[in-house]
Formats: C-alpha cells, structure tokens, sequence
C-alpha cells in the first residue's frame, strides 16, 4: 500500500523525469550543496568528511534525479573533493594503493547506493502512474455510474409517465364503453322490455300460459337490464361528471354497502368542484380502497373522510380490520407495493403532485392521501359546473327511472 506523501513524491519524481536538463541541474545542485556542507563541518569531519557529505549528494540525486545525474554527481563530487579537501589538493588526490583502495571502495559503495536509489525511484515511479491510472479509472467508472444512472432515472420517469397515460386511457376507456352501454345497448333493452310487456297484454286473454311465459322473459330482460345499467355505472358514473365527486361517491358507497354488507361512513367537506380528471382519480382511488377492504381486511365496517383546503385535498379511507405486518408496510413505503392496486393508487396521486400513506396498527389500516389543488383551475371548474346543473338534474332523472 502507499500514502498520499509516497504518491506526491511520485508524481515529483515524474516530473522531473520528464525534463533531462532539469534532473542534472538538480543533481549538481545537491553536490554543490554537499561541498558546501564539507567546507563548513571540515574542521569537525576531518579530511575523511567528503565522503560523508558526497554520499549523502549521491543519494539524493539517485532517489530524485535518475540514473545519470547520480553517476555524474558522484564522480564530480569526488574530483572536486579531492580537489578541494585533500592535499596536495589535486583531481586524483595522492596516487597511492591505500588512496586508490578508497577511492574505488567509495565508488563502489557509491555504485550500490545509486542501483538501490534507481531500483526504489523507479518502482515509486510505476507506483504513482498505477495510481494515476486507478484515478482516471475511477473517475471514468464514476461518470459512467452517474451517465448510467440518470439513463435509469430517465427510464422510470418515462415507465411511470407511460403508466399513468396508461391509466388515463383506461378511464377514457371505461367513460366510452359506460357511455355505450347505457346508450345503445341499455336503450335496446329498454325497447326490447315495452316490446315484450305489449305482447303480454295482447296474449293475457288468448294464452294465459304463454303469457306467464313471456312474462318470465320480461323480468329475466329486466334483470340483465339492471345489471347492465350496473355495470355501466361502476365503470364510470355519469353522476361524476355531472354533479361532481360528492354525489358520485355517495351514489358508490351505497351501491357498495348493498353489495358488499360493509357499513361505511362518508364524510365530505369538499366545497367546489375540481377537474374532471382530478376528481375521476380521486373516485377511482377510494374505489380501490373499498375493494381492498372487501378483499383483504375482513372489516365489516369502514370510514372515508375527504376534506379540501385552499391548497389540498385530503383524503382518508380506514376499516378495522386485521391491519398489515411491519414487512407489508416497509415494502409499500419502500415504493415495492404488495399488489396492482396500491401501485396504481400511488402513481394517480403522485401524477398530481400527492403523496399516498398507508398506516396500520394491527387492528385496522388507514390509507391518507394530501393532493395539492390547482386553485385557478379549480374556480374555472367551479364556474362551469353551475352552467351544468340543468343537464345534471335531468341524468338524475333518467338514472333514477331505470
């Protein structure tokens, strides 16, 4: 391993590789600092003292300056000791076999200190490049982390924007195929049913026993035609578009308490009307709510409160029944919710800006939704459905006499 000085001295060491007359300079530099050092402490070293002095010259010139710049400070850092410390004070120094055995010892020793230092430099060298390499490999995986990163981002906008358009289509879907139903195919029946009931007037007298029997016709065409008319209302009630969420959800929770033998509490505080789309989501939203409590919570009793404030409307569906788990909870509030319903409650009232909750005790489960309100859209709204209560109370009307 190696620390931050061991890589900063590296990258020092590079740089001077990189310049051939720098590293020279440097070395003689540091050998004109050594004589200088042997000039001053002579009187303390003795003659012998150069030796010290150029050694340590030699060490730093094979540590910081490479191979050649050490070589060469060696050798003129002896010539010019001997120059200048040695009597007779010549380049070469007296020619004697004892001089001549150490000045060969001083090189050697000088040559081995130099192979240490260029073996050390070098090695601290490759060392500071790996670690350059590593860093622009970081760097490189880094910004490929985040390019990949927001690519996915970008992928689960686009996946939660396709959902809800999906959503949205499905709405449109069902408000056509409710809309068709009604009109076409609940009018036929409708025909159908005077058709049949004028018959049995006619046959009464004649025959009595195929009247019973057109009779029976009659109350099974009947039958289809309410259950047909249900249909059409639960996949879309034309009451949402016409007088607004309030009189839809509680046309809803009525047909639902038949249904289902769930006690349910309205409550409503809702003072103006809202976008058509805004409140399609929020009837569809405790309309899975309600289906949730009749399929999952055993409850036999629940409660919805929607209230609206001059920036949101706030939400509340709650049962008492056996409630969720601590790992059921996580995972919702986690965004990796239990089933298709939560997940399609969610992504309608994040579309909107909201936000969706889940609570649970153990004794009941409480879904809390806070969406914000547009209040300039909301007024316009407000506006046009005073416009609509002539149309509205005649939909009434025709609902009410099928």
């Amino acid at each position: 391993m190696f620390d931050r000085q061991s890589v900063t001295r590296a990258f020092t060491l590079d740089s001077l590789e990189g310049s051939k007359l720098k590293r020279y300079a440097v070395a003689l530099l540091a050998v004109s600092a050594a004589l200088a050092l042997q000039s001053f402490f002579q009187p303390i070293l003795g003659l012998t003292g150069h030796f010290i002095c150029i050694s340590a010259a030699t060490v730093f010139a094979a540590w910081y300056c490479g191979l050649g710049p050490a070589v060469l400070s060696t050798i003129i850092g002896m010539l010019a000791a001997n120059l200048l410390f040695v009597p007779p004070y010549r380049l070469l120094g007296p020619i004697t076999e004892q001089d001549v055995a150490g000045e060969l010892l001083f090189l050697v020793i000088c040559a081995a200190i130099i192979a240490v230092g260029e073996s050390g430099r070098r090695a601290l060298l490759r060392l500071g490049r790996a670690h350059e390499t590593l860093l622009r490999s970081r760097t490189q995986l880094k910004f490929r982390v985040r390019q990949k990163t927001a690519q996915l981002q970008q992928g689960n906008r686009d996946l939660r924007d396709l959902s809800v358009r999906l959503l949205r289509v499905q709405d449109d879907e069902r408000r056509r195929i409710a809309r068709d139903l009604h009109d076409s195919t609940g009018q036929a029946l409708t025909a159908l049913k005077l058709e049949l009931a004028g018959i049995e007037r006619e046959l009464a007298s004649r025959n009595p026993q195929l009247a019973l029997r057109l009779a029976s016709c009659i109350g099974d065409a009947r039958q289809i035609s309410d259950e047909l008319r249900t249909i059409s209302y639960l996949l879309h009630p034309p009451l949402l578009d016409e007088l607004g969420l309030g009189s839809a959800l509680r046309w809803y929770v009525d047909g639902f308490e038949k249904r289902c033998g769930i006690a349910i509490n309205l409550e409503l505080d809702i003072t103006e009307r809202q976008a058509p789309e805004m409140e399609t989501m929020l009837f569809r939203v405790v309309q899975e709510c309600l289906i949730n409590i009749h399929r999952h919570s055993g409850s036999a009793v629940a409660s919805i409160r929607l209230s609206q404030t001059e920036r949101q409307f706030i939400m509340e569906v709650e049962d008492q029944g056996r409630g969720m788990n601590a790992d059921e909870l996580s995972a919702i509030a986690s965004g990796e919710t239990l089933g298709v319903g939560l997940r399609g409650m969610r992504e309608r009232i994040s579309d909107w800006g909201g936000e969706l909750e889940v609570l649970s005790t153990g004794r009941g489960t409480k879904v809390k939704a806070l969406i914000p309100i547009d209040v300039r859209s909301s007024r316009a709204i407000q506006a046009q459905a005073a416009a609509d209560v002539l149309g509205a109370s005649e939909i009434a009307k025709r609902a009410t006499a099928h």
